[in-house]
């Protein structure tokens, strides 16, 4: 009987690490990018019953179409340039290509007073060459392919401009919105609306405000008007939106103060309370003293129609209700210009809403309609399609997807504070908080956040502002933000919390009307327009409560003389430690020992000057005295080798 053969055995892996295959480093590049998009175009498919599918058009989802793109690499405008030209290209091997640009993503570091003052008076000369892009001419006998390859022309022209615009002038362009598709869905809004509102936020509104849009409208048909909405106008005192509306005025600009944020609150108070009364919690009477202040003369002062013809300036600064802006939208706007689809259908008013993201339409919606048909979010850019509303019989909101509009900056830092850009994606941080710190009172920093920012002294360079590292320090051991390893302050994470206040207007900063001549106003004069808003009573209720609390604690001040720039440093709440920035201070600790804020240069000049006080008293010369080693010969050689001897 022959031997039965084994089985055979199964492989089995070697057991140990697996084999690390290393990634090749040079993964991204143009020959590699034009290589990767020719495998992916024309696929030929076989079906299961044999057939084959050949696809020549490359589909995408509609919200991969309409993605916000502010900022693109080298590699991708180049091949997105040449996407919109209808050009096409071939990789080769060992052929090297370089790409040679400038980037229109603004420096993060700061501008000095005079060297700001000089690129504002650049702004000016060319800011009628700042155009938005125009849509061309069409039919409705025009293909689809036909005004596809219009629209890209015309766009790749564009930016074209804006790029020699920016070579030629040496100017700084923020970065602005190159997705063709987001364009495409204003070009719908400005054509079909009667009446074109730009929403800007109140805290700069000229920044958020575009000139040749208006222009634009007019250019598709002379009846068409533009006003500008001039929104969170509650985070404004009475003088600055006096100024504003001064300036407004001077230039026949059609305006009007309002805020989505407090018409909110008023709504969501009044479905409250009515479902109070619908429950039987309350009656209609107690409801209507809970969300009213009680005088009778402002509550018929705010049933009067806004006028924006009126020379009263008390009444142009007034801040509208919801009811006051909707019969403003309608006396503003024209007779409806776009015609029904049916012959017996009534035509209506038409309404388009842009502005920037993040400034406040889809609020402003929501407070218009009065429920939560559009979503809300704090990201920029969180409505994605042109959207119409029916906000009553005669009336059609259009709203617009946020779209950044091409303008000149200063630095890249203001467009974070400005919100345009997601502070949850910076990666440099540094510049914006200088802004910050520069911008707020370094006295109403601690203040709204309970810290001690010690500064350096002017003997080490210091002008009493704070530098981003020392507010983010400060912040950061307040806080216990500390990073592993070395346990040094988290300043990447602090500057998050800190630009966040600031975009939500906690930290509270408002930008002045320029001058005749439209320059920027100086840094003093920005300082002082805004030195009302900080105040004892705008803190939060916790930090007042806080500081109210030390101030009567303390026998050297009361409530009524306390100065809040003066007299804060010398009381204690909170994190916040009296005298932290005296000579007599040595650090004041914020989350233990070993996050003491601490000046070396200070400490090392206190120690040495400490000495004069001391006196030396020598009674033998030095270089007499006897060692007082001198008795272990050869440092006890003959000790060290008997025990070794021994052992």
């Amino acid at each position: 009987m022959p031997p039965q053969k084994e089985p055979p055995k199964k492989w089995k892996a070697p057991k140990g690490p697996k084999p690390v295959h290393h990634k090749q480093r040079n993964t991204i590049g143009l020959g590699k990018a034009i290589i990767y998009q020719r495998t992916k175009e024309n696929n030929i498919e076989i079906l299961p019953d044999g057939e084959s599918r050949f696809a020549t058009d490359k589909k995408e989802d509609d919200w991969v179409k309409l993605r916000s793109i502010t900022q693109e690499n080298h590699i991708d405008d180049f091949l997105n340039s040449a996407e919109l030209a209808n050009k096409d290209f071939t990789a080769v091997k060992r052929n090297q290509m370089t790409i040679l640009g400038t980037s229109s993503v603004g420096t993060n570091y700061l501008l000095s007073e005079e060297r700001e003052k000089e690129v504002s008076l650049e702004i000016l000369k060319n800011q009628n060459k700042l155009v938005v892009p125009r849509r061309p001419e069409w039919t409705k006998d025009m293909s689809k392919f036909l005004l596809q390859e219009r629209e890209k022309k015309a766009f790749l022209e564009w930016r074209r401009e804006l790029a020699v615009l920016q070579k030629n002038n040496d100017l700084l362009l923020t970065p602005f919105e190159r997705n063709l598709e987001v364009w495409r869905q204003l070009w719908r809004v400005i054509e079909r609306s009667d009446l074109v509102v730009q929403i800007v936020d109140a805290r700069n509104p000229l920044a958020f405000r575009s000139i040749d849009l208006e222009h634009y409208v007019k250019e598709l048909d002379d009846r068409k008007k533009n006003l500008l909405l001039v929104n969170k106008a509650d985070l404004l005192s009475l003088n600055q939106r006096k100024a504003w509306a001064e300036y407004f005025i001077k230039n026949d600009v059609p305006y009007a103060f309002f805020s989505a944020g407090r018409a909110n609150e008023i709504l969501e108070k009044e479905k409250e309370e009515l479902e109070n009364i619908r429950l039987g919690l309350s009656t209609p009477a107690q409801a209507k003293n809970n969300y009213d202040d009680g005088d009778d003369d402002e509550e018929e002062q705010e049933k009067k129609v806004f006028n924006t013809q009126s020379e009263d300036l008390e009444e142009k600064v007034r801040i509208l209700t919801i009811d006051e802006l909707e019969d403003l939208f309608i006396s503003e706007a024209p007779e409806p210009l776009t015609l029904p689809l049916s012959a017996g259908e009534k035509p209506k008013l038409q309404i388009g809403l842009v502005g920037y993201p993040n400034v406040g339409k889809s609020s402003t919606i929501n407070a218009l309609v009065g429920a939560k048909k559009v979503s809300v979010s704090s990201t920029p850019g969180k409505t994605k399609h042109f959207q119409t509303i029916l906000l009553s019989d005669d009336i059609i909101l259009c709203d617009c997807p946020g779209l950044v509009f091409p303008n000149f900056a200063h630095t890249n830092a203001e467009l974070v504070c400005n919100g345009v850009l997601p502070i949850d994606q910076l990666r440099e941080s540094i510049g914006p908080t200088q802004l910050v710190a520069r911008r707020i009172p370094k006295f109403f920093l601690e203040a709204i956040y309970g810290i001690s920012i010690q500064t350096k002294s002017e003997e080490d360079g210091g002008d009493g502002i704070p530098t981003a590292q020392e507010l983010l320090t400060s912040y950061a051991r307040a806080r216990g933000f500390m990073t592993q390893g070395f346990g040094s302050a988290d300043e990447s994470r602090a500057a998050r919390y800190v630009l966040k206040d600031y975009v939500n207007g906690k930290l509270l900063f408002v930008h002045p009307p320029p001058n005749a001549d439209g320059t920027i106003k100086t840094y003093d004069e920005r300082l002082s327009f805004n030195k009302e808003l900080y105040t004892i009573d705008l803190l939060s209720e916790n930090r007042r409560k806080q500081i109210i609390q030390a101030i009567n604690a303390s026998d050297n001040f009361d409530l009524e003389t306390f100065d809040l720039a003066k007299d804060l440093s010398k009381i204690s709440f909170s994190s916040h430690i009296a005298g932290i920035n005296n000579e007599q201070s040595t650090g004041s600790y914020h989350g233990g020992s070993q996050a003491a804020l601490v000046s070396a240069s200070d400490e090392l000049n206190r120690e040495f000057f400490k000495s004069n006080g001391i006196k030396g008293i020598q009674t033998t010369v030095f270089h007499n005295k006897k060692n007082e080693f001198s008795n272990n010969k050869k440092h006890k050689k003959g000790k060290k080798l008997k025990v070794r001897n021994v052992k």
